[in-house]
């Protein structure tokens, strides 16, 4: 897990010359603030929600057998649409115990977003992460793409 601590390092997290999408978890109080940077809209989302799995401890890989699913949300603007993606993400997780690693983007705009997603079901729903918060939130788009940062309650 990336854990950042000092504006030096955070700046040195913005850098991609490969422009991939990556993200990284920065020291915040008793939460967890989430950073995360991509070339397109759509990738930040889907990284956001594989750094989401990652806090919650699921490293298992999407089984063969494993169906594809649909995950749909809106807000009324992207970095609500964050929020919201993020928040269902963590519903499913708790509810059904079902964590996607993989991602189809079927409908993309600022505040609509339809997935398909497929991952493991878990024998147990991980519990690490309660919701995703509007504090701090933030989707900017910059010369090299997006980023996007939340902050999670853990």
């Amino acid at each position: 897990m990336h854990r950042l601590q000092s504006p030096q390092a955070v700046a040195y997290a913005t850098m991609n010359p490969d422009h991939q999408p990556h993200h990284a978890f920065l020291e915040h109080t008793g939460e967890e603030r989430l950073l995360v940077h991509s070339p397109t809209l759509a990738g930040l989302f889907t990284e956001s929600a594989r750094a989401l799995a990652q806090l919650q401890g699921v490293t298992d890989s999407t089984p063969a057998e494993a169906e594809w699913r649909p995950v749909e949300v809106t807000a009324t603007d992207s970095a609500g649409l964050l929020v919201e993606w993020l928040n269902e993400l963590i519903f499913l997780a708790e509810r059904e115990r079902w964590v996607p690693m993989e991602f189809k983007i079927d409908l993309m705009t600022p505040t609509r977003l339809r997935v398909w997603g497929r991952g493991p079901t878990l024998a147990d729903p991980p519990s690490r992460v309660k919701a995703a918060t509007r504090h701090g939130l933030e989707v900017v788009r910059h010369d090299a793409g997006y980023r996007g940062e939340v902050v999670l309650d853990v």
